[in-house]
């Protein structure tokens, strides 16, 4: 027990000073967040602005920083409180190494349906008469790891450089994309920052307001039904229940409810699988193994709800989906 706590307060210390220094949670200089955005035509500063906060295009690297974590903790057990603390201080120090960067190429189809569900995102946004800004390479980290893992003191200086960004280039409207960074920009940042004066609305809140932008039938390989696994933060913490309803309503795709919906969801693992891998897991396979259990086709509207369910797809013969890539062949396809 003594060992998983250094490993895990190491692992803590990492992130503060990957955020220090280079303000990446994971430590790396080189822009990975901006690929996704390539060609679509966005400008660099607007009165409406799109933040990703870097959370979909993380997920190639949270996925190989979790592995790193998960094979290393069999052998905790076994070690000296010394070797234990030396061995997450070497991990700290890799953790903006290049070998982070260059296991997360192999992760090719988590990349691809994060790009997926950004591009999709902004197509229906578009569509719906929003063509948002993005900051690019100057897009920042909102700072909700430390956050979630309960380093709420280390959060005020990233919350005040957030908005000075955000604002720096005209912004009154955000529009964000994941209900973490949802929830810290409504709810936390104006703890530390006063007079924040943004409009915050997430996209499912946008789109679920517009009634004539989706097509008449449901597009080529889009599913007919689908069980939705509700966010607990999008839900509990920000009362978005009904609007993901709505867009896969007017969208023809037939909602299926999982016995825990809504405000009593189940949780979906994380965002502990940083810190507690094996228990992330394990709680993701029992929320999985409960939707698969009502329909082959799983839904969900959030990064970290996504990288924990699809663990288990090939497991349980289900395909997990993000709203994101469901809004992707709606309006992106060279049908739309």
């Amino acid at each position: 027990m003594r060992n998983s706590k250094v490993l895990i307060s190491q692992a803590l210390n990492t992130i503060c000073g990957n955020l220090k220094r280079t303000g990446d949670p994971l430590g790396l200089k080189k822009a990975y967040w901006t690929h996704w955005a390539d060609g679509l035509g966005l400008a660099t500063q607007g009165s409406t602005l799109l933040y990703t906060a870097r959370m979909y295009q993380m997920l190639p690297y949270v996925v190989q920083t979790t592995e790193m974590a998960a094979a290393a903790q069999p052998l905790v057990p076994m070690l000296s409180v010394k070797v234990v603390a030396k061995m997450a201080e070497f991990a700290g120090a890799v953790a903006a190494d290049p070998i982070i960067r260059i296991g997360a190429r192999r992760e090719t189809e988590i990349r691809q349906r994060s790009e997926s569900a950004l591009k999709g995102i902004v197509a229906a946004l578009k569509r719906a008469g929003n063509r948002p800004a993005y900051l690019f390479e100057k897009e920042p980290y909102s700072g909700v790891l430390l956050y979630d893992l309960g380093m709420e003191e280390e959060v005020a200086p990233i919350a005040r450089e957030v908005v000075r960004t955000l604002k720096s280039v005209g912004s009154q409207t955000v529009l964000t994309v994941d209900p973490h960074t949802t929830f810290m920009l409504r709810q936390i940042y104006p703890r530390y920052v006063s007079g924040t004066n943004l409009n915050v609305r997430h996209y499912l809140e946008v789109l679920a307001g517009e009634k004539t932008i989706f097509p008449e039938t449901r597009p080529a390989g889009v599913p007919e039904k689908i069980v939705l696994h509700d966010s607990c933060v999008m839900t509990r913490d920000l009362g978005v229940v009904e609007q993901a309803r709505t867009v896969l309503e007017r969208m023809g795709v037939e909602v299926i409810e999982p016995e825990n919906n809504g405000i009593n969801t189940a949780c979906c693992g994380g965002p502990v699988e940083y810190a507690y891998a094996d228990l992330s897991r394990s709680i993701s396979c029992i929320r999985a193994r409960e939707l698969a259990g009502v329909c082959s086709d799983v839904l969900v509207a959030c990064p970290i709800c996504l990288i924990n369910l699809m663990k288990h797809e090939k497991d349980l013969g289900i395909r997990v989906w993000d709203m994101g890539e469901i809004l992707h062949r709606c309006f992106a396809s060279p049908a739309a």
